[in-house]
């Protein structure tokens, strides 16, 4: 038996009512369509739920029966509705982030306040990793939303670009020549900045840890090459190197199509959004 819900709510409207025009008036349907519905659940449930004369309406013995069941499934169904309460919008369900952790760093912070403060049942895991292999892990699932550095445009998936970021080389002592660069020298960024840079010292450092990178160039090791977001995270003071080539990266927030269709995941995005807004 299929049995249409908006069915089921107007019968149970109308047996509260005396006259077909009095429930058609507190659904805010019309006397024709509210009629049409009743009729249908009749023929849906094979019986007469209604007495219809002159003076109004009034259930019949299968009616105030069904009425007992139909009211019983509509509080069922409104009991399949994870939020139950009203300060309930995760309701136990758990979002995955990803995104480098640097990127982390600086965004995540803003991220969780936003969340904390307009879901406060809000619960997420963090991924870190290359942007890269966030991307891949989005792509397949394992991760539900991710902030990344330039990402390869791909149909099954949604990017949305937040922000700009540069990567450039950077000094301790704007008049002291160094003879070492740190860097990361497997990210692309790092292998254009080295093409384009003309007279560049031949020792290099390399680690993944932008944070060393930082640390190292302020302790006189050497030029640095790390995004301008990473050298404001650190607090140390370093200067950009004059006349020196840097790479502009796009910062994206990234997911499934199929992301963002409840009202926990669309919190979720927004509050992504706002931590890169001043």
């Amino acid at each position: 038996m299929d049995v249409r819900l908006t069915d089921l709510k107007n019968f149970i409207e109308a047996s509260s009512c005396i006259t077909m025009g009095q429930a058609a008036t507190k659904l805010e349907i019309s006397q024709p369509a509210l009629s049409e519905s009743l009729k249908r659940l009749e023929t849906d449930i094979g019986a007469i739920l209604f007495f219809r004369s002159r003076s109004g309406i009034k259930l019949t013995a299968t009616g105030r029966l069904f009425l007992e069941k139909a009211k019983n499934v509509t509080s069922s169904l409104k009991n399949l509705n994870l939020r139950a309460e009203s300060d309930q919008v995760f309701a136990g369900r758990s979002i995955v982030i990803g995104c480098h952790p640097t990127v982390a760093s600086y965004s995540l912070p803003k991220t969780l306040s936003y969340l904390k403060q307009e879901a406060s049942d809000f619960k997420v895991e963090l991924r870190h990793d290359l942007s890269r292999n966030i991307q891949s892990a989005v792509q397949s699932g394992v991760i539900d939303v991710g902030l990344v550095i330039n990402p390869v445009s791909v149909p099954d998936l949604v990017i949305k670009r937040l922000a700009f970021d540069y990567v450039s080389i950077w000094t301790a002592n704007r008049s002291k020549p160094f003879d070492t660069i740190i860097c990361d020298s497997d990210l692309f960024q790092t292998q254009s900045i080295l093409k384009k840079w003309k007279e560049r010292p031949q020792k290099l450092i390399s680690t993944t840890q932008l944070d060393l990178i930082a640390r190292l160039a302020y302790e006189h090791i050497g030029y640095g090459i790390i995004p301008d977001r990473a050298v404001q995270l650190s607090g140390l003071k370093l200067y950009k190197l004059e006349n020196s080539p840097s790479y502009k990266d796009e910062i994206c927030l990234i997911y499934r199509p199929e992301f963002g269709k409840q009202e926990f995941e669309n919190i979720t995005i927004e509050a992504l959004k706002q931590s890169f807004i001043s």
